[in-house]
């Protein structure tokens, strides 16, 4: 078996890779395309942040001395697959982008106290923080005015418009969780 280092980066890895695919596959579809700018900004910063994760995994993994992780996640891309290939309004897949970055958030806060050495450590809590902001501003999006397009460049009149909601929305733990990390090996090349 590997140590555990390497199994951890590999799945973190496998889990990057998932959300890249994810993000693409949002960035193509028609409601993304045609729809809410605020939401087009966030995709396509967040899977240019995936790609960084994936690529610092995987060059972490490279140097604990395990085979780098290319592939996505096992265990949820066939159902993040099929979903993505069923959507049909933004809501929809908002819901899903949070899953999956809570996923990744969790997971890495988990891994983050499994791993030995600060570096690895360092890595795992920089990442988590990420994701749950992906997260938080994902939650976000559905409370403001026109999902938050009109918020992006907005006069002061439209700043005070925006519901109170919209401050504790991205806000959903008071300490962040970690029940639906993924397992340690789950993201092992085989």
């Amino acid at each position: 078996m590997a140590p555990l280092a390497v199994l951890v980066l590999q799945t973190a890895a496998a889990l990057e890779n998932l959300a890249v695919e994810s993000y693409t596959t949002a960035a193509g579809l028609p409601f993304v395309v045609r729809g809410n700018a605020r939401l087009r900004e966030l995709v396509a910063r967040n899977r240019a942040h995936h790609i960084a994760h994936a690529q610092t995994f995987n060059r972490a993994v490279a140097k604990a001395g395990g085979a780098p992780q290319h592939a996505p996640d096992v265990r949820y891309a066939p159902t993040v697959s099929r979903r993505l290939a069923a959507m049909t309004d933004a809501d929809s897949l908002v819901g899903l982008l949070i899953e999956l970055e809570g996923i990744n958030a969790q997971t890495c806060t988990r891994y983050a106290s499994l791993a030995e050495g600060g570096r690895l450590r360092s890595l795992f809590v920089s990442v988590a923080s990420v994701e749950a902001q992906h997260g938080s501003e994902l939650l976000i999006l559905p409370t403001l005015p026109d999902g938050g397009s009109a918020v992006t460049h907005a006069t002061g009149a439209a700043v005070r418009a925006v519901p109170a909601a919209a401050g504790t929305a991205g806000i959903p733990h008071a300490a962040f969780p970690t029940g639906n990390a993924s397992a340690i090996n789950e993201g092992a090349v085989r």
